[in-house]
């Protein structure tokens, strides 16, 4: 059988930061927390400020750029820490062949072909760059999408519809 669609992927460690932070904020709904945490601090630095507590407010304030320092540099170390660590996937290149109802990947370093089923995806996440294709909820596949074509996007969203993912 023939694929539809063959897309060639590097796997490096800025995809790996991008990967990294779309799980954060797609899947553990990252945006969130960080809303709801510096509304608190806010109000509590308002409070701190209305009741002349000065020190108090100083130290929320140093407390609100160390949390604000973490969730946008912190994480993106932290990715790029454990992509140095794995030598084996280190500028890895891919080449994803999808059919109608399944796609194989197969890596450039000789190991075994994977063929995973579009029924047992987790989910496709989809941003400005990239598509992850995810068969877990922190496992899965990236895709640049400067690597694919119009009919391939639209494909993949065919398959979220379908498989309802």
């Amino acid at each position: 059988m023939e694929p539809r669609f063959t897309v060639h992927s590097q796997y490096d460690e800025q995809e790996a930061i991008r990967f990294n932070r779309a799980l954060l904020f797609n899947v553990w709904h990252l945006k969130k927390t960080i809303i709801v945490s510096n509304i608190a601090l806010l109000v509590m630095l308002v409070t701190s400020f209305i009741a002349h507590n000065y020190m108090f407010a100083i130290s929320l304030i140093l407390a609100m750029a160390v949390f604000n320092w973490y969730f946008f540099m912190g994480v993106d170390m932290k990715a790029a820490r454990a992509y140095r660590k794995n030598k084996q996937i280190q500028d890895q290149e891919h080449v994803f062949y999808f059919y109608d109802d399944q796609y194989e990947s197969i890596a450039d370093d000789g190991t075994t072909p994977s063929v995973v089923p579009y029924s047992a995806l987790h989910m496709i996440i989809e941003t400005p760059t990239n598509v992850y294709i995810m068969h877990a909820p922190t496992v899965g596949t990236i895709i640049q999408k400067t690597n694919c074509s119009a009919d391939f996007i639209d494909f993949i969203h065919d398959i979220k519809k379908r498989h309802k993912i």
